[in-house]
């Protein structure tokens, strides 16, 4: 192992170990303070939004994210999307607005995110149920009700970035059927010199386990988040077309990278043998 290599697991391992020993303490902390105010729902309500954050600041502080900011950000209630380029912008999203957010089913079955996400009430999708969507649409709405801030990744899943996918429009039902507008963010990360580009470290979007991407991210010493806010929110009367809307915002607000993140392969041509 060279020097670099082993100085990026000694740190990545150090990470690791602070946000294990993190995450156990916010769960317990999540326990006795659940049983506390238990049957209060609105004080339950309120910890769950300071313990989520507390997270998320924490875990930009360890990993070295270092966020900016564009705009001005809603306030809850409010109904929030935006590009999805990593696992990351649920947390910078969170650090900066306190919201909720609609994650893809399997998530709740992570090491260490899984149980966090569970115990705080994320709501989860399998997005190819159709009566699954029905529910997790009917808790998008419950959430807007209460008076939390919600954010939905409407391209569906981790994109590569070279340009923000089509938008899927189920999930954006309940703002329809609510008649609340919509706000729009744009997520951008950059890498530190030295470093490889953020499409191939941040993004997630190789066929490779979640733990593994984590782990070689956290052995670098961190990245640069932009997030920019568009000035209004967007209301509609149809999903789909409030989808198309919408994507043509946040489509206009993103600036791909200027290479692409996908390894360009170089095949060898071979000498032929008659």
């Amino acid at each position: 192992m060279g020097t670099s290599a082993g100085i990026r697991f000694l740190r990545a391992s150090t990470r690791s170990l602070l946000l294990i020993v993190a995450a156990l303490l916010l769960l317990a902390v999540r326990w006795v303070l659940s049983a506390l105010v238990l049957r209060r729902e609105q004080l339950d309500r309120t910890l769950r939004r300071v313990l989520l954050r507390a997270w998320a600041r924490f875990f930009a502080r360890v990993a070295g994210i270092r966020v900016e900011v564009q705009g001005t950000l809603p306030k809850p209630p409010f109904f929030l999307v935006a590009n999805h380029l990593s696992y990351l912008d649920m947390l910078v999203l969170n650090l900066l607005t306190g919201c909720l957010f609609v994650s893809r089913g399997d998530v709740k079955d992570w090491p260490v995110i899984g149980p966090i996400a569970r115990s705080l009430h994320i709501v989860f999708v399998d997005r190819l149920n159709i009566r699954d969507t029905h529910r997790a649409n009917q808790e998008i709405a419950d959430t807007l009700r209460k008076g939390d801030g919600i954010v939905v990744f409407p391209e569906g899943r981790i994109s590569v970035g070279l340009a923000v996918a089509p938008f899927k429009s189920s999930l954006i039902e309940p703002a329809v059927v609510l008649g609340v507008p919509v706000h729009c963010a744009v997520l951008t990360y950059r890498t530190r010199p030295g470093m490889p580009p953020a499409g191939q470290l941040v993004s997630w979007w190789r066929p490779e386990p979640f733990l593994y991407h984590l782990f070689r991210l956290l052995g670098y010493p961190g990245v640069n988040v932009m997030v920019r806010f568009a000035e209004e929110p967007i209301s509609g009367g149809d999903r789909k077309d409030l989808a198309f809307r919408l994507h043509t915002v946040i489509a206009g607000m993103y600036t791909s990278p200027v290479t692409s993140p996908v390894p360009t392969i170089t095949r060898v041509p071979t000498a032929r043998t008659e």
